[in-house]
């Protein structure tokens, strides 16, 4: 896997549709992003008042873009699988995993840091995408195509794959208690065809539809 290949624009956004979990009278917390790209989620989180400590951990500092990066309270970049940060033990309020377990050799290892890092009241936001949605059958299935991509659920640096079944077992045995899950047709805030289709089929074939899910965990 080699992440300094990625073009900029792929770790240049906001994750409104993760951060949208997060209750909007929250003010003054400290949170954590790791997989935290240029810190632009954590730098608006902090101009929103919603929190007062922003810590970002990315892989590798892409010195080529250097001017890309948001001026956060602090960011890492190391592998949060070799690295670990005890400072930070029971410390944070929210700890963000935004498209980042897939990416790991060992994801149940690394949910093992996140736990210590969480406070005892926080949560974690874990966004991740879903095999099951219809293009991976179509492109599998009747193209006969494994082929990976620059981005998306065939992304070329996912080590692993899961269906909402498997990422909702990957956090209870990790020692999560599930609080909140949602699809990526139901979190997106806008119209689309995919998202009145889904309300015609009564949510029948929602995972089929779903690129990604949203999950809300606590201790």
């Amino acid at each position: 896997m080699n992440y300094s290949d990625k073009k900029s624009s792929y770790y240049a956004n906001v994750r409104h549709d993760l951060i949208s979990l997060i209750d909007k009278k929250e003010q003054g917390l400290k949170i954590l992003e790791i997989g935290a790209a240029y810190g632009e989620t954590l730098f608006f989180l902090k101009e929103q008042g919603i929190a007062a400590e922003v810590v970002g951990v990315e892989l590798y500092q892409d010195v080529e873009n250097k001017d890309n990066y948001k001026p956060l309270d602090r960011f890492i970049f190391a592998n949060i699988e070799e690295s670990d940060f005890s400072e930070y033990d029971n410390y944070f309020d929210i700890i963000l995993l935004p498209d980042v377990l897939e990416h790991l050799v060992e994801p149940r290892k690394v949910l093992s840091k996140v736990k210590k890092y969480l406070n005892n009241d926080g949560e974690v936001l874990v966004s991740m995408p879903n095999i099951r949605h219809y293009s991976a059958i179509n492109k599998i299935l009747f193209k006969g195509d494994f082929r990976y991509e620059e981005s998306g659920i065939f992304d070329y640096t996912h080590a692993r794959f899961y269906c909402r079944k498997n990422i909702k077992e990957l956090l209870e045995n990790s020692g999560f208690t599930v609080n909140y899950c949602e699809s990526s047709v139901k979190n997106y805030k806008g119209k689309s065809g995919i998202k009145i289709m889904n309300q015609l089929t009564l949510g029948i074939f929602e995972e089929f539809f779903s690129v990604q899910y949203f999950f809300r965990v606590k201790k």
